[in-house]
């Protein structure tokens, strides 16, 4: 099956262009993305089926109508248009944010990033971010972890820290979804790539997810979510890599310990953080995982969670030190396992 094809109509020649080459670049060749600006241009490709879905301004409407292609709206006001119900994208925000809602509109259409998820296997590498203690650098690691990786291959991170901070350090506004969003979708079998992407944000590099905004919201049944939901995550965005804060509580979270090819460990000094890693330790080498797990020091220069001090703390000591680490179990030159 070849790519699904987006085409994107407008007058603004310049405007067109730089939104179609965003798109393209977003979506990492999933997805073919053809730029019009003259409507004999566009009529020519229509009458050829050469693109599946459209982005158009007001002025194409009709066009691609004619050919019964799904169209969405790209105009000044954003709402919804009374002809046909069509949905429209206010043209005048981010072309992140623009691509997010044609996503969200789009749905299953857009089958070169949407397709359902299929049976076949993942060959992502998982790996975790876990301390019992608290404040130790988690989420600066694994952020830090997710952009150097990021520059490289796709990768993803998240947290299942109950009471992340990862908000208010990357001074994030409303996310478009949380976490836990889209592991209802996973436990309804309706988990796919689009649903995934439309609900990604952006650090620099790294690709991430929202943490879920209440604690019980991280827990099924009481239970922790299964493996096999960042596995379908891991599948939907076609990941490289993926980047766990498994959390501040570990209860029951063995098999996630375990779907991890390297496990991160922060550590601090103090004489009861030492006794903690002690038995911390001794719990890892029960359950059969101490092969695993790496200690590690993260100098915390968040800054007290002002937006710029993680960017600071990325291109100083934090940001080299986690380049220690990911170069010496090779992810950095492509020797680590699994590759």
């Amino acid at each position: 099956m070849g790519r699904t094809c987006i085409g994107i109509y407008g007058t603004e020649g310049d405007y067109i262009r730089k939104l179609a080459g965003y798109i393209r670049r977003r979506c990492g060749g999933s997805l073919e993305v053809k730029a019009f600006t003259r409507q004999e241009a566009l009529k020519e490709c229509l009458e050829q089926g050469g693109v599946d879905c459209m982005l158009t301004e007001p002025e194409g409407r009709s066009l691609c109508a004619e050919y019964g292609v799904w169209t969405a709206l790209l105009s000044e006001g954003g709402q919804e248009s009374a002809e046909g119900n069509m949905a429209c994208i206010e043209k005048y925000q981010s072309a992140e944010q623009i691509w997010k809602l044609f996503l969200k509109f789009g749905g299953e259409r857009l089958t070169g990033v949407g397709m359902p998820l299929t049976a076949r296997d993942t060959d992502t590498v998982f790996i975790g971010i876990v301390s019992p203690l608290h404040g130790c650098g988690k989420t600066s690691l694994g952020l830090c972890a997710c952009r150097l990786l990021g520059q490289r291959e796709r990768t993803l991170f998240l947290t299942l820290d109950e009471f992340s901070c990862l908000p208010k350090i990357l001074g994030e506004g409303d996310a478009p979804a949380e976490l836990s969003e889209l592991y209802y979708y996973y436990s309804q079998g309706e988990l796919s790539a689009s649903r995934l992407q439309s609900a990604l944000c952006r650090w620099e590099e790294a690709e991430y997810l929202a943490p879920a905004g209440a604690m019980e919201d991280l827990y099924r049944e009481g239970a922790p979510y299964e493996p096999g939901f960042f596995r379908k995550l891991a599948q939907a965005g076609d990941y490289r890599y993926m980047v766990i804060d498994l959390g501040n509580s570990l209860f029951r979270k063995e098999e996630l310990l375990g779907l991890c090819e390297r496990l991160y460990v922060p550590e601090a000094d103090s004489p009861g953080d030492r006794i903690r890693m002690e038995h911390f330790y001794r719990w890892l080498e029960d359950k059969g995982l101490s092969e695993r797990a790496l200690g590690c020091r993260i100098c915390r220069e968040t800054g007290g969670g002002r937006p710029d001090s993680l960017r600071r703390a990325f291109l100083s000591e934090t940001g080299e030190a986690v380049r220690r680490l990911l170069q010496k179990d090779g992810f950095l030159s492509g020797e680590a396992a699994g590759r």
